[in-house]
């Protein structure tokens, strides 16, 4: 029987070497195909990303006219907005001026701050009658959701609006909004984050991420609109939907308590959608070690989250789709590794490109400061656009590996623990490393030179 077993094996193992030419060949097929039909999903995404630019000039340059606007206060749907905040961000005046200059009849605001000397007060009182509510309630370990939970119970109006203090919109979105969310079976409308006025040479790399990389695969993903989406910088939602499911409370554990409160509702059967209007923020200056934590704490959380779309991630990166490709197109046709390659990444570039030059020329932020006017509708100059996109594509591989090995996430100056059900634990404070500060200060004096 030994012999017999030991005959059978010999006789696999030449089995294998003489067939390695087949084996070759299908690692080859699989290469080709990039691992997409592993899941449906991804695939039938990652077939509309070419055509993203396409899609968004359409949608993001031919906005509509919003109809429930035109109503009369005592028909249009009431809203209640929800703005949290916390210190100062960039433009935090012009981004909440935002709020109240939306065209739509019947709506307030409420800001909530968690501490009575927070240093966003002032600006909220500056020239405006506004509804602050302050104090925080401990309920769970996620300080945004701790900031909302007594504005979101008070609120007047059963559709509410979540929107970040670091966020401007477009006048309309409002309107828009609601138009949507009064389709039948929609149960959130989200907006497309899009970052602009990068002040630095790491905040350009990220400007150039979530403009180019992030936003078409948000877009396709929700293009699809087979599974929930949402990053939670602008969503509107009804109090009654979400109080079937707890309420604001139940979810105060999580970090991502956006995607969440969106997976929550598309349980419920309530269907996802996305206005044209885009939710901007005003990066300004980053260092390199703020970016690197940024990108490894999307990760860290999702991991846990969205667990099978975090681990495909890398198939959707230029460089491991073009690695993939161009094997397996050498071992399948011949054709040349390096040519394919040359191909696909300038295909990636050109398609990254048009989809950046859209997101930004339709972006909504201006400032309105007497000494220093901005528009967000400027483009970096398109050698700053190349440094920034191929540092961003040689980094996106390092630091997923990175990410996917830790589960530590430093969030407004806190640290949090990760843990496998999605939530997060408080950690102690950590001394301030030499080498951290160290590096920030380069990357200033570095940015300084090249300008």
């Amino acid at each position: 029987m030994e012999g017999c077993r030991r005959s059978s094996l010999y006789l696999s193992d030449m089995v294998y070497v003489h067939d390695w030419p087949k084996h070759i060949r299908t690692v080859g097929w699989v290469g080709f195909l990039k691992l997409e039909w592993q899941n449906k999903r991804q695939c039938w995404a990652l077939t509309l990303v070419p055509g993203t630019p396409f899609r968004s000039q359409k949608r993001y340059r031919r906005k509509p006219n919003p109809i429930s606007a035109k109503l009369p206060a005592e028909d249009a749907p009431g809203v209640s907005i929800l703005r949290p905040l916390r210190g100062l961000d960039l433009e935090l005046g012009e981004n909440l001026r935002s709020s109240f200059e939306q065209q739509y009849p019947k709506f307030e605001i409420i800001f909530s701050v968690a501490s009575t000397d927070d240093p966003a007060i002032p600006v909220v009182q500056r020239g405006t009658e506004a509804d602050v509510q302050t104090g925080d309630r401990q309920i769970g370990i996620n300080p945004k959701v701790n900031n909302m939970v007594e504005s979101y119970r008070t609120a007047k109006y059963d559709i509410v609006w979540i929107l970040d203090s670091n966020v401007h919109v477009d006048r309309d979105t409002l309107g828009r909004s609601v138009d949507m969310l009064m389709q039948p079976g929609i149960g959130l409308v989200h907006h497309l984050p899009v970052a602009v006025l990068p002040s630095s040479y790491a905040a350009e790399i990220e400007h150039v991420f979530l403009d180019t990389n992030h936003a078409k695969m948000y877009l396709a993903i929700n293009a699809v609109g087979v599974a929930s989406c949402v990053m939670g910088k602008s969503n509107l939602y009804r109090r009654s939907d979400l109080d079937r499911v707890g309420g604001l409370e139940a979810f105060a554990n999580y970090m991502a308590e956006d995607n969440i409160i969106g997976e929550a509702l598309w349980g419920m059967g309530l269907r996802h959608c996305m206005s044209a209007d885009s939710a901007c923020q005003v990066l300004g200056r980053l260092s390199p070690l703020e970016y690197c934590r940024r990108r490894a704490r999307w990760v860290r959380i999702r991991k846990y989250i969205v667990t099978a779309a975090t681990l495909t991630e890398p198939f959707t990166e230029s460089i491991v789709c073009g690695v993939m490709g161009a094997w397996g197109s050498y071992v399948l046709f011949g054709i040349s590794f390096w040519a394919f390659f040359g191909i696909h990444w300038l295909a990636w570039f050109l398609n990254d490109y048009a989809l950046y030059r859209i997101l930004v020329a339709t972006s909504s932020f201006r400032s309105r400061r007497v000494t220093q006017p901005t528009c967000s509708q400027q483009p970096v100059r398109f050698l700053r656009f190349c440094r920034a996109w191929l540092a961003r594509e040689i980094l996106a591989l390092p630091l997923y590996l990175y990410a996917m090995f830790g589960t530590e996430i430093l969030w407004r100056d806190q640290s949090y623990r990760c843990l496998s059900d999605g939530t997060a634990v408080a950690m102690p404070p950590k001394a301030t490393c030499l080498s951290d500060i160290t590096t920030s200060l380069l990357s200033e004096i570095e940015y300084d030179k090249v300008q």
